[in-house]
């Protein structure tokens, strides 16, 4: 058995009935009052002010079509070597280079390390500083064409390229402070979520900031203003504590094929857009069950005692209850416009795989594929995903995980 094929079925769960989540989480919503199956169409469509909206009722794969994730992955970067460069701690993206190398953002190290396909170590760029080319808090990676855009939480970029030389070709510094994301569109713009700074609220509680949709030119400068985001959730007792609430929302960006992506969170819903911020559709999974139980409330409240200090036990104690949980906490396109979205699982929830909801560019709800536990999707091709894994000691795991698709919307 060759280096990069390593067996981790030891290390890496694998759930004995691939589909068994699935099934246990939408039994109640295959059938109607009358316990009777739903006998509809998969999809309905019906247009609002020009809007299509695509709503999927339920999930079209069986189990000879679906989707599936091979539990043994094709590459593991840190089981390959035993120098600084295969260790890996921070994990903020990995992308799969024209060339097919692979780039991997090591923000614990604020590097961006290059690897060949088959594993070996090519360089590193970047690393801690304030220097061109150096970051305070590397953020994540955009790839364009054969370069690189390295995002710095301040809003700085750095452009290396081209592959797979990948030196640095300039910097630049965008237009609105903190950027939480950045993507390349089609037209030869970038799209950006940049955070805005709105006052706390008179009153404890949870507040949630919109973020702002910014369409830039490759320069960096600012062309417009496209939109906003919900943000993400924060919750204030307005007097000496702020933090994350019990089952926070955040708000998701991704582009793809010259649109641009976003969730809330709020529902199983996905917006499509423009490059000039113009919504043009919405799918969604309407009947998809997000309510929570006092119970399960009450375990990810028990959760979060445990990892901070007794004297903010009170403020955790003052968090508001929530009705229902966030739809999805990753969202990702792969290449066919299919758009994979990842349930939200609280604190005191991990430890199982997950079965990412896939729904296909026409707005199908195909159904889930299994993800390993403790894995995180970075980037999803034709036939791999790319993550990264946490081993029972903390250790992380760049990996590339095989995809297979067989049948509907393959």
């Amino acid at each position: 058995m060759t280096p990069n094929r390593m067996n981790l079925r030891h290390r890496i769960p694998h759930p004995a009935s691939p589909h068994g989540l699935l099934t246990l989480l939408f039994l109640p919503l295959l059938s109607t009052a009358c316990d009777r199956p739903y006998d509809g169409p998969p999809v309905t469509e019906h247009d609002s002010a020009g809007v299509r909206i695509l709503e999927a009722h339920v999930p079209v794969w069986t189990d000879s079509t679906a989707w599936t994730l091979d539990p043994e992955p094709v590459l593991d970067l840190h089981a390959l070597g035993t120098t600084d460069a295969y260790t890996f701690f921070r994990i903020r993206g990995m992308r799969r280079l024209p060339d097919g190398s692979l780039a991997i953002v090591n923000s614990g190290t604020h590097e961006i390390r290059l690897f060949s396909a088959p594993g070996d170590h090519i360089m590193s760029l970047g690393g801690q500083g304030e220097g061109p080319g150096e970051f305070g808090n590397l953020q994540r990676i955009e790839v364009l064409g054969d370069s690189i855009l390295a995002l710095d939480y301040d809003g700085d970029v750095a452009v290396f390229g081209p592959v797979p030389d990948a030196v640095l070709v300039r910097t630049m510094r965008l237009p609105h402070g903190s950027i939480h994301s950045l993507h390349s569109l089609e037209d030869g713009t970038l799209a950006v979520e940049a955070v805005m700074s709105i006052p706390p609220p008179a009153d404890p509680g949870i507040v949630r900031t919109p973020n702002a949709l910014l369409r830039l030119d490759l320069e960096g400068a600012l062309l417009d203003s496209i939109g906003r985001t919900a943000g993400s959730e924060e919750y204030t007792d307005n007097l000496s504590f702020s933090g994350t609430p019990l089952f926070p929302r955040a708000s998701l960006v991704d582009g793809h094929g010259g649109r641009i992506y976003y969730g809330s969170a709020d529902l199983m819903e996905v917006r499509e857009l423009g490059p000039d911020g113009a919504l043009l559709r919405v799918l969604r999974i309407p009947e998809y069950p997000l309510e929570l139980t006092d119970e399960q409330v009450e375990a990810e409240r028990q959760a979060r005692f445990g990892s901070v200090p007794a004297m903010l036990r009170q403020a955790i104690e003052a968090m508001p209850a929530p009705a229902t949980r966030p739809a999805y906490r990753d969202m990702l396109v792969d290449p066919t416009g299919a758009i994979w979205l990842r349930p939200f699982d609280g604190a005191s929830e991990g430890g199982t795989p997950l079965d990412w909801q896939v729904l296909a560019s026409d707005g199908t709800w195909l159904g889930g594929v299994t993800v390993p536990t403790n894995v995180r999707l970075w980037e999803i091709g034709m036939d791999e995903a790319l993550g990264s894994w946490i081993d029972g000691s903390g250790q992380q795991h760049p990996l590339v995980l095989r995809l297979r698709r067989s049948g509907v919307g393959g």
